[in-house]
């Protein structure tokens, strides 16, 4: 439909005056209206050249992703920290036999990166709360009991995750930037109690351990057989008689 308004006789300047005022504010929104829809139009062309363009970036971010994520999981390090619990068959004399035993309680953190998994040995549960207690100045995590309760083991694991993992990365990171793998770091044993013991030494409540006094060795090595040496030896010395 045109909505221009044609000229009426000779010329739509002789109009009265209000018509004359409405001619020209019709005419003034007629033209911002086509002024519009051309600047529309062309930023329709414009957006869709944009929009192509931006198809075109989506399939190579698609690309780029799956590199990146192939690369993070072969590269980049994941942690996890385990309590084992490795009970043990302990032999008694003849007349009770063997029993088993609670075993030995210990933390041990699993390091997984480039498809290879290395354990480091934290240390004993007994010497690792205690440890902790003296790097954080506290008298607490000795009695926490991470076998038996797991609000307990909750606890030591999140303290050994904020500790101990930022040395390890730490670790590897001097390993990669001079060597440029991490061949040596995944293929040799870590003692994992010195990370604790370096935590020890740079925290506020450090101390140095007091010298032992040295003991004084005797002069003499005291017999103490068992009691089945006096029962054999009383027999044989009846059998003698």
């Amino acid at each position: 439909m045109d909505y221009r308004v044609k000229k009426i006789g000779d010329d739509w300047k002789f109009l009265p005056e209000e018509e004359k005022n409405k001619k020209f504010q019709y005419e003034r929104l007629f033209n911002k209206i086509q002024k519009r829809e051309r600047t529309i139009q062309k930023r329709e062309i414009e957006l869709k050249e944009l929009k192509k363009e931006l198809r075109e970036w989506k399939k190579e971010r698609t690309v780029q992703h799956h590199q990146l994520i192939k690369y993070h999981k072969h590269f980049t390090p994941g942690f996890s920290v385990s309590l084992s619990k490795n009970p043990k068959i302990k032999k008694d004399d003849n007349l009770h036999g063997s029993f088993r035993t609670s075993g030995n309680l210990s933390w041990t953190i699993y390091v997984t990166v480039q498809g290879k998994r290395k354990s480091i040995y934290l240390g004993t549960m007994s010497v690792v709360n205690e440890k902790i207690d003296l790097i954080e100045g506290t008298n607490e995590y000795c009695y926490l009991f991470p076998h038996k309760s797991i609000p307990h083991r909750k606890k030591l694991t999140r303290k050994i995750e904020k500790l101990v993992y930022p040395l390890i990365k730490e670790e590897m990171l001097t390993v990669l930037t001079n060597e440029g793998s991490l061949d040596s770091f995944l293929n040799s044993t870590t003692k994992g109690i010195r990370y604790l013991d370096e935590l020890y030494k740079n925290s506020e409540y450090y101390e140095e351990p007091k010298p032992k006094k040295p003991q004084k060795k005797g002069k003499f090595i005291v017999f103490n057989p068992p009691p089945s040496y006096w029962i054999n030896k009383k027999k044989n010395e009846k059998s003698n008689k």
